[in-house]
């Protein structure tokens, strides 16, 4: 399958985070944000910063936070507090400090939906020194008390290798900024709305796929149901209109083809069978016109491949006869057949 996929911010395409369980009480509260280290002496001794603490593991989380734990550090004048930062990506925004023991409950903002924040443990010692980061934890909250899922997608055949998906979200849930299209636990693509097209997908192969919302805070919602498709030539509605000018042995004929459906009709293609051995196509205009015994098809040129909803498009040909000249009874499009 041949699918461009969109590339998704490193925070949402990191590895999974720890998943312990949640918290069946909530979160313990405030924590304090300020270390309490010992006078500074005016003449300090040489002094080696702490060793970076171990990287933080989840014992449980809530809706705002964590109950994190990590291997302490080390220090010759002893470790006065630890602080805990979420990774911005620049100096990291602190969300809690801890005097003494290397654990304790973290608050995290509240996602709309599912999150994961990358949180890393500085100890500092007596005299205010800071030693290095711990490695980056990333730590999955998940804002499950109100987050509904997309409906089901409908999916609707364009081609034997495209198909376009649409799906809702019910009136209640927050307003998401995109949605994101998954198969097989791997991402296809980012939409801005309620509908996707796959293109390059392969006739008679099976496909499960699935979409969740994101949301401004970027976090994302739980995924829909999955919708399960095997790409196919969708059937098409449509009206051929076929006009002939005959003049001893020649004819000049022009055929209108109007899509009467809802979708598109992509690399249209033409079919109908003249009524006797005489009439043959001999040159055409607007598509590549193929004769067979009396079969004849016409397909779209570069300009002209697509026919949209309610349009009409115009094609013909110049042939011959050997004195009949009946029009075709049945035309089809796409093999679905035409009024």
């Amino acid at each position: 399958m041949q699918i461009t996929a969109v590339v998704l911010t490193a925070a949402l395409l990191a590895a999974p985070a720890p998943t312990p369980a949640p918290s069946p009480t909530g979160s313990p509260g405030p924590v304090p944000l300020t270390c309490r280290t010992g006078p500074i002496p005016t003449n300090p001794p040489a002094n080696a910063p702490p060793t970076a603490p171990g990287a933080p593991s989840v014992d449980w989380w809530f809706f705002n936070g964590a109950y994190l734990r990590w291997a302490p550090s080390t220090d010759d004048h002893g470790v006065a507090c630890y602080e805990v930062y979420e990774d911005d990506g620049g100096n990291g925004i602190i969300r809690a400090v801890f005097q003494g023991p290397a654990e304790g409950w973290v608050n995290l903002p509240t996602p709309t939906g599912t999150k994961d924040y990358p949180v890393y443990v500085v100890a500092v010692d007596r005299y205010g020194v800071r030693g290095g980061r711990s490695p980056v934890t990333r730590v999955r909250i998940s804002n499950d008390i109100v987050q509904p899922q997309p409906s089901r997608p409908v999916a609707a055949p364009l081609s034997p290798t495209s198909v376009r998906l649409s799906w809702t979200m019910p009136s209640y849930a927050a307003p998401a900024t995109a949605y994101q299209v998954i198969s097989g636990g791997q991402l296809l693509m980012t939409v801005p709305g309620t509908t996707a097209t796959l293109t390059g997908l392969t006739p008679g192969t099976e496909y499960s796929v699935t979409v969740r919302p994101l949301y401004a805070d970027r976090s994302w919602g739980y995924e829909s149901p999955p919708v399960v498709f095997t790409p196919s030539t969708p059937a098409v509605s449509c009206e051929v209109d076929y006009s002939t000018r005959t003049w001893g042995t020649g004819m000049t004929t022009n055929v209108a083809i109007t899509n009467t459906g809802d979708e598109p009709i992509e690399d249209w293609e033409l079919t109908f069978t003249f009524p006797t051995h005489g009439q043959r196509v001999d040159r055409g205009w607007s598509a590549v016109w193929e004769q067979n015994g009396q079969r004849v098809t016409a397909t779209g040129v570069d300009w002209n491949r697509d026919i949209a909803p309610g349009r009409t498009l115009w094609i013909g040909f110049n042939g011959e006869h050997t004195g009949a000249n009946p029009a075709p009874a049945d035309f089809t499009v796409n093999g679905s057949a035409c009024a």
